[in-house]
């Protein structure tokens, strides 16, 4: 019998061939980026919360989303204001991607939990954000990198 590893770059993906079938060394997905948890923003300013994870598995097994208070964002009173973008895909796929926009922070928003969730068969991963109200500036258009 015959085994071969394959070592994906940066997905870490490794397949093992074993009796002649494939089999994927599955990690729990990661979330990568700085461990943020309080985000500065100003009331009334648009932003947007970015969440960026390693997958360690196949894109339709493993699935990313956000979380308002422990619940999606369309089925809270907010669903018009936040929003999940699409799902996109980096690095053929090993890096999973989705934002949550908000067309403009309410003083609510300040007593929120914002969480991003990445799960696949093996396990999940969350991080958790606060907003923490900021001054208004020079610009009335405020754009937060998140991840």
């Amino acid at each position: 019998m015959k085994r071969t590893s394959v070592l994906k770059a940066f997905g870490f993906l490794c397949l093992l061939l074993a009796e002649g079938f494939p089999v994927s060394e599955v990690d729990s997905p990661k979330i990568i980026g700085l461990p943020h948890s309080r985000i500065r923003a100003h009331p009334a300013a648009q932003l947007v919360l970015h969440c960026d994870a390693l997958t360690y598995a196949d894109d339709d097994e493993t699935l990313i989303y956000w979380l308002v208070d422990g619940s999606f964002p369309e089925d809270k009173s907010s669903h018009d204001r936040i929003v999940e973008s699409n799902e996109s895909h980096l690095l053929e796929g090993s890096i999973l991607h989705k934002s949550l926009v908000f067309k403009n922070v309410t003083r609510e928003d300040f007593k929120s939990t914002f969480s991003c969730v990445v799960t696949n068969a093996v396990g999940n991963a969350q991080r958790h954000f606060k907003l923490v109200e900021t001054t208004r500036g020079c610009g009335s258009y405020r754009h937060t990198s998140v991840v």
